[in-house]
């Protein structure tokens, strides 16, 4: 049986840029539509907005960004294994549902459940991944992943639903931020057999 450290720093930036990319759309769509209040509107009517650059920016910036997180969701599967490699199972097809609600805006009947299954599989993604970082001892993204899922409830239940939204959201931004920091700059074993 060998042992070889790997690296995962291609899946890292592959993931570090879905997070800009989609936060980048989100900048360019809130502020071409002057009729978008942050906390008053979900993030979805951006993609319906009348303002052909905002529908364009959200719509674009999800396939986009879906299409990169399926990258780093599967290259993390790939490279590791019991809960990280859930971590990036759940995240690749939540990256698939983040691409499709570029595809099926708010105004077709499938938009609600593919924003629905990207909420809850990004959210198993988060407790997954901090699950495997509490058992590896970096403390740091565990506790990330936990702030993340705990203000995304919170902010769900006690504030309005856009809002909750735009929190949780921001969240996932974070949490793929950070994870993908760790894979750029760790080095993970790798057993053989």
């Amino acid at each position: 049986m060998t042992e070889v450290k790997h690296s995962a720093a291609g899946f890292g930036a592959i993931g570090l840029a879905a997070a800009v990319i989609f936060s980048l759309a989100w900048v360019v769509a809130a502020s071409a539509d002057p009729s978008w209040i942050l906390g008053s509107d979900t993030l979805s009517e951006l993609g319906v907005s009348d303002v052909e650059v905002a529908k364009n920016a959200f719509n674009y910036g999800c396939m986009i960004a879906g299409a990169l997180l399926f990258i780093y969701g599967c290259g993390k599967a790939y490279r590791f294994s019991g809960a990280e490699c859930a971590s990036g199972v759940l995240a690749a097809v939540a990256a698939i549902c983040l691409a499709l609600i570029g595809v099926f805006t708010m105004d077709h009947d499938l938009h609600k459940l593919f924003a629905i299954a990207f909420f809850v599989l990004i959210a198993f993604s988060v407790l997954a991944a901090g699950y495997a970082d509490g058992k590896s001892g970096r403390s740091l993204n565990a506790a990330v992943c936990a702030c993340v899922l705990t203000a995304a409830v919170i902010s769900v239940a006690a504030i309005s639903f856009p809002m909750g939204e735009a929190i949780a959201v921001a969240g996932c931004i974070a949490w793929i931020i950070a994870d993908s920091l760790k894979l750029m700059f760790s080095r993970f074993p790798r057993t053989y057999v």
